[in-house]
Parts: structure tokens; C-alpha cells; sequence
């Protein structure tokens, strides 16, 4: 990795140019697989397999020509045993309009880039909470034992969201779930499980280390009788706490951060990288490498060399879209900190549709929602539109296309 700056990779990439029709491709789940592991994602937050029975899925493998390791995992957010959205043992994220699983091969700073996007409008006290979920896997022998997942929580409700928890729990199997043990790692938001070889595991991505993981917890599901809503919110906020497995048995992890406060029309960002080594060394080493390529993608310093990225860039998907589309771009660093950014969305004629962004912005990786509407609200018709940022006086431009 020594040298390599993996931002750059993506500015001049549109995901529009790699797929013309977003329908052809749409998935209820898709497989990471070209590196040394292996991994379903699914279009609403179930990590594994799209059911707890383990169908419609891979698990997690690793090595790749291993069986799955996996029983089944999920992604939650929540602050609160009356709100608390996951896919463990309800089904309280549902898929979105468009959010349907699109894996682009190669995708923008990775061999393979998978996207979805879920809300909560399964739970009984829906509050407009959506998720983006994007997935990254690598080939390169060096990076192929991990693959990363970022999860963008959008509050598109008319109220904030206070205190919320984002979390991955996983059932690692190893032994029929009758011998596995496991451990935790403060220093890099690590858990993972293993019975001899291999260890598998999750680690905390986004936020960054010096931040400490809301909890980082080895679960025995039996002793609770299951895990209500009730129970997981209090592992995902901390107050139960249980760093370490005491005996051989059947456990499951949960590695949490926050909380969050967001507040309409914003967002927060959680990331985590579920990782396999060959032995606990080997883990932790992948887990330090899924964290350095992580933020060489979405940070704004090139970690391997110091090098402060100079160029801004711009990113647009789904592409053709639908319903909604998600614009992300980056900040670069500068002198004064702070750049003016500018993004304005045009149609086809040059004139200007809607401005999204002028103001003042920090340096680093942002995203941006854009639903087909003008700056009156006002629904616009099918055809093509263009983006420009503008940093300072770097100008970007891309080219979208609206079809209902």
C-alpha cells in the first residue's frame, strides 16, 4: 500500500459510466469475494444471509474456500428499547425506493463496491431515519481479508434523533456454537471469536480510534432469552459490559459507537470492517490495515506518506436514479482550514435548478441527498441534470440522469 493515495482513484470515476440502466442490477443481496474472505451484504441491513436461517447468502468465509463462519449479523441503530431498527430478530429496516443492493465491478477506489439503502419504516414508531450502506472489498493479497462497511444514517423526519447508537452484532459459529470463545481490544474497537484457526472478527472504522467505542461486548444470547430490543440497547449503550467470553461457548459480539445527534435534513457516519486472520497476531494486523485503507479512502491525508490531498472530487450514485441520489465529494485540506464549497445542480439547458451547498465547509469526505425536486420543492421531469462543485477554485462537474 506504501505510496498509494486511494482517494484519487475515485475522482475521475462516475459510477454512471460503469452501469447504464441502475434497474438491470438491482439485488436483494450481493457477495463480496474477490479477496481472501468473503461476505453477503443484503438491502436491508442484514449482514450474512437475508434471514436468520441462513438462506439467500454467503455468511462470512474465511479463508474464501472455507465454509461460512457466520450464523448471521445486523446492522442497528438506536437510542432507546421502543426505537431500535435492526434485522436480527425483527424487521424493522426495509428497503428503500431504489436502495436495492447495486455491486459495481471494479468499483470507485476498490475491486469491488456495493451500495443499498434502508429505513426504518418497519418499526412501529418510524421517525424518517435512512440508511446508506455502502460495502468495499479489495483483491490486492495485502487487503483481501477484510471488507469494510460504511454506513451513512440520514434523518429525513421533521425532528432530531437524539443519542443514537450504530452497531454491528454477529454470530460467529466455529465450533456448532459450542465452544467458541472471544475477546475485545480497546486500543482498535476490535472484537472477535475463533475455536482454534481462523479468527474472525469486527473493528470499529469511523469514528476514529482516539474516539472510544460506545461498547465493545462478547454476548451470550441464552442468557437473556434471545435478545429483545430491550437488551440490545443496553449493549449498544454500554450499560452491560463484557469485554471477554469466561467460558467456551456459543457467542455472538457487538462493537457500538456513538451516540449521535442528528438533526433534520443532516447525518452521521459509522464505519466498521469485518475482518478474518489465520491467528489473533494476523487479525489485528488486518484489522490495523482496514483501518489505514479506510481512512486513505475517506480521510484527507494520505497516511502512508503524510501528503495532504489537493484536489477536490465529486461522486454521484445511483446513476441513472429514480427516487433519490447521493452526491459525495471531498473537501481537500487547506492552509486556512475551512474552504468555501459551492454545489449547484443544473439542467440541461445550463440554468441552475437548485443550490445544495454554499458555505464554508472543513476539509474531509461529505455527502449530500438530492431527491429530482427544484429549490421549490417542485417535482422536475425525466432527462439529464449536472452537478458542479466548486471548492475554492477547483470545479468539478457530473452528469446525472433522472428517470421515473
Amino acid at each position: 500500500m506504501t505510496g498509494l493515495l486511494f482517494i484519487s482513484c475515485f475522482v475521475n470515476i462516475v459510477l454512471g459510466g460503469l452501469k447504464n440502466d441502475i434497474n438491470n442490477y438491482q439485488e436483494d443481496y450481493a457477495t463480496h469475494d474477490c479477496g481472501n474472505c468473503k461476505l453477503s451484504v443484503t438491502r436491508y441491513g442484514a449482514i450474512g444471509f437475508m434471514t436468520s436461517n441462513q438462506q439467500f447468502g454467503d455468511g462470512f468465509s474465511y479463508p474464501i474456500s472455507s465454509p461460512s463462519h457466520l450464523y448471521y449479523g445486523s446492522f442497528a441503530a438506536g437510542n432507546a428499547a421502543n426505537y431500535l431498527v435492526d434485522r436480527l430478530d425483527d424487521f424493522d429496516w426495509t428497503t428503500t425506493p431504489n436502495g436495492m443492493v447495486v455491486m459495481y465491478e471494479p468499483g470507485p477506489f476498490s475491486d469491488e463496491y456495493a451500495t443499498a439503502a434502508y429505513s426504518d419504516s418497519g418499526h412501529p414508531t418510524p421517525k424518517g431515519f435512512i440508511t446508506a450502506q455502502y460495502s468495499i472489498a479489495w483483491s490486492a493479497p495485502t487487503a483481501g481479508d477484510f471488507v469494510i462497511m460504511r454506513f451513512i444514517m440520514h434523518n429525513t423526519g421533521n425532528e432530531s434523533i437524539n443519542n443514537i447508537y450504530a452497531a454491528v452484532f454477529m454470530d460467529f459459529d466455529f465450533s456448532g456454537g459450542s465452544s467458541d470463545q472471544g475477546s475485545s481490544d480497546t486500543t482498535r474497537n476490535l472484537t472477535w471469536m475463533y475455536y482454534s484457526t481462523p479468527y474472525c472478527g469486527v473493528v470499529i472504522l469511523e469514528p476514529r480510534r482516539d474516539i472510544p467505542a460506545a461498547n465493545l461486548v462478547l454476548i451470550d444470547p441464552y442468557l437473556y432469552g434471545g435478545l429483545p430490543d430491550s437488551i440490545k440497547i443496553k449493549f449498544m449503550n454500554g450499560t452491560i459490559q463484557n469485554p471477554s467470553s469466561n467460558r467456551p461457548y456459543d457467542w455472538s459480539t457487538c462493537n457500538s459507537a456513538g451516540p449521535f445527534t442528528i438533526v433534520p435534513g443532516d447525518s452521521a457516519v459509522a464505519a466498521f470492517a469485518i475482518i478474518g486472520g489465520d491467528n489473533l497476531n494476523d487479525l489485528k494486523v488486518n484489522a490495523d490495515t482496514a483501518y489505514n485503507r479506510y481512512w486513505q479512502v475517506y480521510g484527507i491525508k494520505e497516511i502512508s506518506s503524510g501528503s495532504p490531498i489537493k484536489n477536490s472530487c465529486l461522486l454521484v450514485y445511483p446513476n441513472p436514479f429514480k427516487k433519490s441520489m447521493t452526491i459525495s465529494y471531498l473537501v481537500p485540506q487547506s492552509k486556512n482550514g475551512a474552504s468555501h464549497v459551492q454545489l449547484q445542480i443544473y439542467d440541461a439547458s445550463g440554468r441552475i435548478i437548485k443550490t445544495s451547498v454554499d458555505k464554508q465547509m472543513d476539509p474531509g469526505f461529505h455527502t449530500e441527498y438530492w431527491d429530482g425536486t427544484d429549490e421549490s420543492g417542485k417535482i422536475l421531469p425525466n432527462g439529464i441534470y449536472f452537478y458542479r462543485l466548486r471548492v475554492e477554485k477547483q470545479i468539478k462537474i457530473r452528469k446525472a440522469v433522472l428517470v421515473k
